[in-house]
């Protein structure tokens, strides 16, 4: 059983109508779907070692290299955790998070991230 309407309050939302399904197609058609970035480890290197990114994006590192390596928020508010050779984890980008990192084996191992829009 589908309740009864008033005339006044569906005319009320039959003129919304035109403002709601804007604000729906702008909200899809402006937030991009979050990106999933690849860097390899390897050589004591970070490749590559900048990347652009997007709040929600996700940072896959993977160690190629023998030794163990980490990928570390400079204020250490973020870590992957140690990678072993063949190892993968993955951070998701958070509004505020700290954006250069290192390994915490090797600090002279360097990553940017650069946030964009």
């Amino acid at each position: 059983m589908i309740p009864a309407v008033s005339r006044r309050a569906f005319v009320a939302l039959a003129g919304l109508a035109p403002f709601l399904s804007a604000a729906l197609v702008r909200a899809d058609s402006t937030v991009p779907a979050p990106d999933l970035h690849e860097v390899e480890i390897k050589g004591l290197k970070f490749n590559p070692d900048t990347l652009e990114v997007r709040v929600g994006d996700s940072i896959r590192w993977t160690n190629a290299d023998l030794a163990p390596h980490t990928a570390t928020g400079k204020d250490k508010s973020w870590d992957s955790g140690r990678l072993k050779k063949g190892e993968s984890a993955t951070v998701e980008v958070k509004d505020g998070m700290t954006l250069d990192y290192v390994c915490i084996y090797h600090p002279h191992m360097k990553g940017l991230l650069i946030l964009v829009a």
